[in-house]
């Protein structure tokens, strides 16, 4: 009887309290997904970008076919620039989070650097087309 006792009480002991080696493993687990949870909160909020809410729209004149568009922040924001194949005749519409931006449109017969703001929900076309600059001289009506 003596050997039945003292395997029914090492029985109990084992089932009603958890061993220390369980207990050790739950709590690095906890812990570990607690670290989780907070490093992508985190990096929701480090990593957020600005929705884009306004459209820059590129017309493109056939003479311009194959320009090479460059789309950055002006107002030193972290946002990758926005590289666009340009193709004649068509409108390239880029949305954009609000801001200021530099654009830059590179062809071998012209070269074209424009800024613009935009506001939330707002448009700004851009039309390439002769800048006055770049028209040949014309003669204007002299007063005599």
């Amino acid at each position: 009887m003596n050997q039945q006792t003292a395997s029914s009480t090492s029985a109990t002991d084992t089932s009603g309290n958890p061993s220390a080696e369980g207990r050790v493993f739950v709590l690095i687990s906890i812990a570990i997904v607690a670290i989780m949870f907070v490093g992508m909160v985190g990096l929701l909020y480090w990593r957020e970008r600005p929705a884009p809410s306004a459209l820059l729209v590129i017309r493109v004149p056939m003479a311009q076919d194959g320009a090479i568009a460059t789309i950055d922040t002006a107002d030193g924001r972290d946002l990758s620039p926005v590289v666009e194949m340009l193709k004649g005749g068509q409108e390239v519409r880029i949305p954009l989070p609000p801001g200021e931006y530099t654009v830059k449109i590179e062809h071998p017969s012209k070269r074209i650097k424009a800024e613009c703001v935009l506001t939330d929900y707002s448009y700004f076309p851009l039309v390439i087309d002769d800048h006055p600059a770049t028209r040949p001289a014309t003669r204007g009506s002299s007063k005599r």
